[in-house]
């Protein structure tokens, strides 16, 4: 079998696999078991209608412009009202859906010394592109946008316009919801959320499916796969959902109907990412208007489970690295003494095999094995709290911006720079990878605020990190000095070493957060799987996330961490 295809079959299991967990479609039961958590289901029919005002009989030019910036929060019919103020020329070949301003603030419209144009200046808070990748910006950015009105019969009228509509925070969190588009790693093992920020409004299947043809955002390029091959379009100009049927007919180069493995991780692509809506249940994939083969064998199998780490945490007690789990401590057997080291920041793999923590005394990543001596590794400024992926390299950022990799297994002695260019003279406060190894969430600071990054790692063809790609930026000005992994597109973040009152926050990887109790003097922060196993140190003391409390553990161990 070659490569192409075994990573077919790879990849039609992952995708099939993760379908089973919301009950969809067909699958088949050998192979192996991968991992994923269900989406949020979220409706298919808009919960908001806004009914913006159209142009009124003899407005004025500033009128006008006004009243089309504000018909921008009427998405339906393809923003018609909003085309009420464009002259009918312009009406045909503007673009709403290309990008969305949201901007803060009061903005700002003013007239040119050319008679007729206005411009507009907006504080922005975030822009999402035509695909729904949503850019968070920080604060202090702005843009402006230039408009020109004409007459037409009488009546003033837009006849130039940016491809752009323009939301206040408010109104964009009425119209426009998060969805989840689904890819696989590049070694097929795993599936990986991509979040996307489309309009409520019908049919959201559509644009769903176009922007998962397009292909994973900007900052997976190069760390996922995906099933469509490049060019495949939407064959309709829509994607119809009728008695809980997705009707998807795509248009597919070169295509091989006898190709089932292809077949099967297209349609799995499709359902994962289009059951998500409340509306459907099922996906029907059609190419060029024939029905695609799927094969036979199938059917159901038992869903499967995220990616999660051992309930097992590694912690320091006395200058030693030891286990900490329902509050019991004991040593990891077969470490040696750590006589000579001051060490903080513990970590460990998955396996409980391999360990590391970063040496205070000199500022070193140090290695140690069962049954082996400490090594040093490499020395920075401000090392990270180590962070082990599922390839078995450890990585750390320093507050000089530069990322490194080393391996834990014989493939390499010495360490990787990681290319990260974005990274350049940041200050890395927390780097954490996936537990699926395909992104690394990052935590910068700089002039008081922090900045939470989400990028896609990219691999060589034998695992080895060669590349952190422009980022994603998930959150924009916080408060926070670490952000760890919960789940595949869940992770906590807060400040630590502060004396006042830390309230850490749980936020999915669109963006939105909520707010944990809050906790004084927290010094340091773990997080295992879900909101269920997030513990904090305060007070010369582990505490635990008990509801709306923090329940106190123990004062015999400090500065745990999970796995990973």
């Amino acid at each position: 079998m070659t490569r192409s295809a075994r990573r077919a079959r790879a990849a039609a299991l992952v995708l099939a696999a993760a379908v089973a967990v919301t009950g969809c479609g067909a699958i088949p039961r050998t192979g192996p078991v991968h991992r994923h958590a269900e989406p949020t289901r979220t409706t298919a029919v808009p919960t908001y209608a806004a009914e913006p005002a159209g142009p009124q009989e003899g407005a004025t030019p500033e009128e006008v412009v006004r009243g089309f910036l504000a018909a921008g929060t009427g998405v339906g019919d393809d923003y018609s009202v909003a085309r009420e103020y464009l002259t009918p020329e312009f009406a045909g070949t503007w673009h709403p859906d290309a990008r969305t301003v949201v901007h803060r603030g009061d903005p700002s419209l003013v007239p040119r010394l050319d008679e007729h144009h206005y411009r507009l200046n907006l504080e922005v808070d975030s822009v999402v592109d035509g695909a729904g990748v949503v850019e968070r910006k920080p604060a202090g950015a702005t843009e402006v946008l230039d408009f020109e009105v004409a007459q037409v019969d009488g009546q003033w009228r837009v006849s130039e316009a940016p491809d752009a509509t323009v939301l206040n925070g408010e109104d964009f969190e009425n119209i426009f919801e998060p969805h989840h588009l689904y890819f696989a790693d590049e070694d097929l093992s795993n599936v990986v959320v991509d979040p996307r920020w489309f309009p409520d409004r019908v049919p959201v299947s559509t644009s769903i499916v176009r922007a998962l043809l397009s292909g994973p955002a900007p900052y997976l390029r190069g760390a996922v796969d995906t099933a469509f091959p490049s060019g495949t379009t939407l064959a309709r100009s829509s994607v119809p959902v009728r008695d809980g049927t997705a009707t998807v007919e795509l248009s597919v180069p070169e295509f091989d109907p006898a190709n089932i493995e292809i077949n099967r991780r297209m349609h799995d692509q499709l359902s994962l990412s289009l059951r998500s809506l409340g509306a459907v249940d099922e996906v029907e994939l059609l190419v060029e208007g024939a029905p695609v083969e799927l094969g036979t064998g199938w059917s159901d199998t038992a869903p499967v489970q995220d990616v999660t780490v051992p309930s097992r945490q590694v912690g320091l007690r006395d200058g030693r690295l030891v286990f900490y789990q329902g509050g019991q401590t004991e040593d990891v057997p077969g470490l040696p003494a750590l006589d000579g080291y001051h060490p903080a920041s513990p970590a460990m793999d998955t396996a409980a095999e391999n360990f590391a923590f970063v040496d205070t005394g000199t500022g070193s990543l140090v290695t140690l094995a069962r049954g082996g001596e400490p090594q040093v590794r490499f020395s920075g400024t401000g090392l990270t709290r180590p962070s082990f992926d599922e390839h078995g390299w450890l990585w750390a950022g320093d507050s000089a911006g530069t990322v490194r990799a080393v391996s834990t297994g014989p493939r390499a002695e010495e360490p990787v720079r990681v290319e990260a260019s974005w990274l350049a003279a940041r200050k890395i406060t927390s780097l954490r990878i996936s537990r699926g190894g395909t992104r690394a969430l990052v935590v910068t600071q700089g002039d008081g605020v922090s900045q939470l990054w989400l990028t896609g790692v990219v691999r060589g063809p034998d695992g080895t990190p060669r590349r952190l790609n422009e980022p994603y930026r998930v959150a924009a000005d916080v408060d926070a000095d670490v952000a760890l992994w919960l789940s595949d597109r869940e992770f906590v973040a807060a400040p630590v070493g502060g004396t006042g009152a830390v309230r850490p926050r749980v936020y999915d990887v669109s963006g939105r957060y909520r707010e944990l109790p809050g906790l004084a003097g927290v010094t340091g922060l773990s997080g295992g799987n879900g909101t269920s196993a997030i513990y904090a140190v305060a007070g010369g003391s582990l505490h635990m996330l008990t509801g709306n409390a923090w329940a106190p553990q123990t004062e015999d161990v400090l500065d745990t961490a999970f796995a990973g």
